[in-house]
């Protein structure tokens, strides 16, 4: 159902959570993960070019996109999910200081980095 990391959960996600356990009569269990930086994975692949990154971590995303070394990778379009507009306003802010520009927004918001070469004037 709904995933994410506990410590980023919005308030309005685990709101949800308790609505439908409520009306389906399900229940929430915590499992412990093992989780890696972006970074992480890409220095030990040597990745320092990602063509296109999706982001859907219910809630976490700016916290994900704050942890790219954008002096290390480069990627090309980022989506992430669109929880809720207040969170979302703030990433993108983020990256358009990187460079980057909303190329659509619904459900998820996809940005593309002014040089790429998919980026099309």
């Amino acid at each position: 159902m709904i995933s994410g990391i506990k410590d980023t959960f919005d308030k309005r996600h685990i709101q949800r959570l308790q609505r439908e356990n409520k009306h389906y009569g399900s229940t929430t269990e915590l499992i412990e993960v093992e989780t890696k930086k972006l970074e992480t994975m890409c220095d030990s692949n040597k990745i320092s070019h990602i063509n296109y990154l999706s982001i859907d971590v219910e809630g976490a995303e700016f916290e994900v996109i704050k942890s790219i070394n954008f002096d290390k990778v480069y990627i090309d379009v980022i989506g992430f999910e669109n929880n809720y507009n207040d969170t979302s306003l703030p990433i993108i802010k983020y990256l358009q200081e990187r460079n980057y520009i909303v190329i659509r927004k619904s459900l998820d918001i996809f940005m593309i980095h002014k040089n790429s070469i998919f980026y099309k004037k």
